[in-house]
């Protein structure tokens, strides 16, 4: 292969460029009467590459109406050696009109003689699409006052030339008040006194920083009140005159619910306090920058009186009463945050641990005081968890740790403070005692399938979710809450879903046999979820059994969004190209982040039993409840309902759109061969 030359490279770079974009350059010598036309020209004009043309050719191509300013200005670019530029209209060779911007400059060759070198650029396509926004713009101008957003018109000056009604109403000026005024009387500082700059600069080098792509900016209403708006900006000819047309849209409101679901997504609505996954955020900083800390989960006990007693009115604002006294007691020591119902999280920042765990010992005495409201006095105690940083956990494992305490605080009979230590104890050798009979029992079918039903707003069984149970060597059920920590601790939880995930496998295989698309869904740890493998894994036992993987949906939390994001991303994606659906589990209990949601091939919300449940007692979670379902459509994912327990709750769900319907009202969990043998029945 020949090596080309830098010129013939440079001539190859200058022909792709033309050809991208459509640009063709000519050069003409009046004196000889040579006129070159680049091989992109000729395309634009439908001229062989290899046919002679002449200036008088050339100019013929115009329209008439359009050929005498061309050529003017190509005389007067000799005359006066300047630069020009327009837009003409011509018709090529095959009859088709085209839009072109001509661009010339005439210069003195070596010899003394004048040429023009120039460019042509097919604008053909924008050319009518701006005629189209004008000829639309002329068809809606009769419904402009009927518009939500604002329409003003200003003249190249700045001069506001049109006001509609919606302008009118958004920025209380009459447009007579403001036809003839400078826009900027619209715009807070320091918008008003860049404004003439700005659009002085644009017209004089072309580069706009709102024309043609619109932005968020800030305006000004006649009270002097400055609101945020939406602006596009728009620039057309009329009557030859340069004009822009702003569109505008007042954006207050939707400025006001995006910071109230961005307050709702970090803060407790009812105390004001960081919710938990502020509070998770928090814990995890200080941990980062190697700092100790000392977390507490406190449970408020037996707080179910209240509401139950005196309603949830006066339950609202004992918690009211709990979290000022929390935050007073605590103060500059650390934070307070509130988690669902009763149960609250505290951080102290102090150096030395016995300095922390007065704070806290301190904390729950303070608790222990009468509670005043209004109308009654209350006496409560707390079952308060501990545990301390200076391991190799994370803010989750503190969390767990702190929630692992407050469970043996209450199960030694509440109102203590309770401290995870590394120490055995009961409980660390009941967990040694349950992980040796774990891994005894894998491989001998032990860990058994159970399905509980899911059922559409009218009762029809669309699926079922896969519950693990463990029969052990005794032929006892153990309860899932008794062993599945235990499992995930020591990542046993890996063989024991494997085992499960077989059996999930029959069960679709057998659906798919009868015609049947039901989906079975199975949770999923995120222990198992980020093995290197698990995709393989999980493609080899639907193989094994034959079962079609689209009818498989896999259940995470959102503990795993927390996770590392390729990996987790990854792995959804390539299951998800698979047919394999995902749903979050008990979406609204843990660290809901929206926007990674949406980025997510997530096809289902369950939302937790919790929502579903106290949303028939109570006003603020019937609306969470509601704001969740709208959630759902809004991303335009389905949403499956949890722990439905009664006819009220079905009606509930139903008129308020909820997809799917899971609970004892419908079903309880039976093994998957009971399950199968009503379903195929």
């Amino acid at each position: 292969m020949v090596d080309k030359s830098p010129e013939q490279r440079e001539k190859e770079l200058l022909t792709s460029v033309e050809t991208m974009a459509n640009i063709g350059s000519f050069w003409y010598e009046p004196a000889s009467g040579d006129l070159y036309w680049s091989p992109q020209l000729r395309e634009i004009h439908g001229v062989a590459q290899d046919e002679p043309i002449t200036y008088e050719q050339a100019m013929a191509f115009h329209l008439p109406e359009y050929r005498e300013n061309i050529e003017h200005l190509v005389e007067q670019s000799f005359q006066n050696h300047h630069s020009w530029s327009a837009e003409s209209c011509l018709k090529d060779r095959s009859g088709i009109i085209h839009w072109v911007a001509i661009t010339g400059i005439t210069r003195t060759l070596k010899n003394g003689d004048m040429a023009l070198f120039g460019a042509i650029q097919d604008i053909t396509v924008k050319k009518y699409r701006l005629q189209q926004l004008q000829e639309q713009a002329n068809t809606l101008r009769s419904t402009l006052d009927n518009l939500l957003d604002a329409v003003i018109t200003i003249d190249n000056n700045g001069m506001i030339i049109n006001f509609s009604v919606p302008a009118e109403r958004m920025f209380g000026y009459s447009a007579a008040e403001v036809k003839g005024k400078n826009v900027s009387v619209l715009m807070p500082e320091p918008y008003a006194r860049e404004h003439d700059r700005y659009i002085s600069a644009y017209q004089k080098t072309g580069r706009a920083r709102i024309i043609g792509i619109g932005r968020e900016v800030q305006a000004k209403r006649k009270t002097g009140e400055v609101f945020p708006i939406d602006l596009a900006v728009t620039e057309i000819t009329h009557s030859g005159e340069t004009q822009y047309v702003g569109i505008i849209r007042d954006i207050t409101e939707q400025k006001e619910n995006a910071r109230k679901l961005e307050y709702l997504a970090n803060f407790d609505e009812q105390t004001g306090l960081p919710n938990r996954h502020r509070f998770l955020d928090l814990v995890e900083k200080r941990i980062e920058s190697q700092l100790p800390i000392a977390v507490a989960a406190v449970n408020i006990d037996y707080f179910n009186r209240v509401n139950t007693i005196h309603g949830h009115e006066e339950g609202d604002r004992v918690i009211q009463l709990i979290a000022q006294r929390m935050r007073k007691t605590i103060g500059d020591s650390g934070w307070i945050a509130r988690d669902l119902g009763d149960r609250f999280w505290v951080g102290v920042m102090q150096d030395s641990t016995e300095t922390s765990l007065a704070i806290i010992d301190e904390l729950h005495s303070v608790l222990r005081e009468p509670f005043k409201t209004a109308f009654q006095t209350h006496y409560l105690t707390a079952s308060v968890g501990v545990s301390l940083s200076g391991g190799d956990e994370n803010a989750s494992g503190l969390l767990s740790q702190a929630d692992t305490a407050t469970s043996n605080a209450r199960h030694s009979g509440r109102d203590k403070v309770a401290v995870h230590r590394a120490e055995i104890s009961n409980s660390v050798v009941t967990d040694a005692e349950t992980e040796v009979a774990l891994r005894a029992s894998l491989g001998k079918g032990q860990f058994e399938c159970w399905l509980q039903s899911k059922v559409d707003t009218n009762g029809v069984v669309r699926g079922a979710e896969a519950l693990m149970r463990w029969r052990n060597e005794a032929g006892e059920i153990i309860p899932p809450d008794q062993f599945i920590p235990i499992a995930e601790r020591f990542k046993l939880i890996i063989p024991m879903a494997k085992e499960l995930l077989s059996q999930v496998a029959f069960v679709v295989r057998q659906l798919s046999d009868k015609g049947l698309n039901d989906r079975i869904a199975v949770n999923v740890s995120p222990i198992e979820f980020l093995q290197d493998d698990y995709v393989e894994t999980v493609q080899r036992i639907f193989a094994e059994q034959n079962a079609p993987l689209n009818q498989l949906t896999i259940e995470i939390t959102e503990n795993l969004l927390l996770a590392d994001p390729e990996i987790v991303e990854q792995t959804m994606s390539r299951l998800a190209e698979l047919g394999v659906v995902f749903s979050i589990d008990d979406f609204g209990t843990g660290y809901s982040n929206f926007m990674r949601i949406q980025q997510l091939p997530i096809g289902e919300l369950k939302i937790d039993r919790e929502f579903v449940q106290l949303a028939e007692v109570n006003d603020k979670h019937m609306g969470l409840l509601l704001a969740m379902l709208n959630m759902t459509k809004s991303l335009s994912v389905s949403s499956v309902a949890e722990g439905v327990e009664t006819e009220t709750q079905v009606k509930l769900l139903k008129e308020n759109g909820a997809d799917l319907l899971q609970g004892f009202y419908f079903a309880r969990p039976v093994h998957f061969k009971d399950w199968l043998s009503e379903r195929l029945s």
